[in-house]
């Protein structure tokens, strides 16, 4: 078995944990929840606060369960505040093994235990093993999925997740109110990719795009250094706010611009580590259907690919329309709370922008029975997506 000095030095610890857990269990079927913990902690040089064993690449939870339920008490939402920003696992000991979850903020349904005066200024309760979520999206909450679910949670912030469980956990109206489009608005939306299909080939946006990828160039220095964040979310805010030369406000768009021919175009900046998987979000659904319920605009995306190794910098503005953002397109409306369709993330690979031969293509068909969807969306079909 590896010595903890060479499990310190390894590339992913988050890995070599979850392997060695597993391990463990296998090796010792009727080792108890303080002999697995009391191992591991040796075997990683492990600080151990009060129930939370950590170090600081990720944290650990240790509980027990005999059946096939798991209701336990896990953790304080207050004392899960001091790890949320590394992967928190939690190491079920079963019988038959052990079962491991990630329990972030992002994978809490909501906070149960002595939590019904849980507010914004008001952090208590604690969350138990079943409000742990066991699907996120596509993906299900298990070790092999541990980096890719930890890069979605890397997306939201501690103030929007807490928001979000004190919503859910007192079942409290939600602060943001569900878009109920007219028919005139619905006519609108679904009439969008025929809007974004005419803009795709029209020389002003091809000088939106030009403009934008100057723009970028012109803070290649400053972009390539804040890639260089190791969190997610504020990596992607601190390139968003070097292009736009302001705030992150958080709404559709990080940008418009209003072409000569009268279309108003919505641009939200994403950024993609070129070297790097990513899920990264997309758009509140109904914060953009209501624009696109606007007759002269359009929403795109303006994807910074950076490689920082290699000093590179690439730009790609395409509409969320587009045939490849649209399959990449995933509905997460177990997310968003009470009284919302959710938000949208995309999934896949992504570095197809990026190519020189990349063209925008918006198959109008196939957009407008996606909005149909959004449109229609309530929780029983939230999963949904366009096949």
């Amino acid at each position: 078995m590896a010595t903890s000095s060479r499990r310190s030095r390894t590339e992913d610890p988050v890995g070599s944990v979850v392997a060695y857990l597993q391990d463990y269990a296998e090796g010792h079927p009727e080792c108890s929840k303080d002999e697995i913990a009391r191992a591991t902690a040796q075997e990683f040089g492990l600080t151990k606060e009060r129930s939370v064993y950590f170090r600081p690449e990720f944290a650990l939870r240790f509980s027990t369960a005999s059946g096939s339920s798991f209701s336990n008490v896990v953790l304080s939402l207050s004392a899960l505040q001091r790890y949320d920003h590394t992967p928190f696992i939690v190491c079920v000991v079963r019988p038959a093994g052990v079962q491991l979850l990630l329990a972030n903020t992002t994978f809490l349904r909501k906070i149960s235990h002595s939590s019904h005066r849980l507010a914004i200024d008001n952090i208590r309760g604690s969350f138990l093993g079943h409000d742990i979520v066991r699907d996120h999206g596509c993906l299900t909450n298990e070790s092999q999925n541990f980096t890719a679910l930890f890069e979605i949670h890397g997306q939201h912030t501690w103030d929007e997740n807490l928001e979000r469980l004190v919503i859910e956990t007192n079942a409290i109206a939600a602060t943001g109110v569900r878009f109920t489009p007219s028919q005139t608005q619905i006519f609108h939306i679904i009439a969008a990719p025929r809007r974004a299909l005419a803009l795709s080939t029209h020389h002003q946006y091809c000088e939106l795009r030009t403009e934008l990828n100057q723009l970028v160039l012109a803070n290649r220095s400053a972009i390539l250094q804040a890639a260089r964040i190791d969190n997610v979310n504020l990596r992607g805010n601190a390139i968003e706010q070097i292009v736009t030369q302001s705030g992150n406000f958080h709404s559709v768009e990080d940008a418009s611009r209003t072409l000569q021919m009268g279309t108003e175009v919505k641009i939200d900046i994403k950024t993609k580590v070129l070297t790097l998987a990513s899920s990264p979000k997309a758009y509140n659904i109904d914060k953009t259907l209501r624009v696109l319920s606007n007759a002269n605009t359009v929403v795109a995306f303006l994807f910074i690919g950076v490689e920082p190794g290699r000093d590179l910098v690439k730009t790609c503005l395409v509409s969320i329309f587009d045939r490849t953002i649209l399959e990449a397109t995933r509905v997460q409306f177990h997310w968003a709370g009470r009284n919302s369709r959710g938000v949208t993330q995309l999934a896949g690979d992504l570095r197809v922008l990026f190519e020189p031969n990349f063209v925008e293509l918006v198959d109008v068909a196939r957009a407008q029975r996606f909005l149909q969807r959004l449109v229609h969306l309530r929780p029983s079909n939230a999963s949904d997506r366009d096949a």
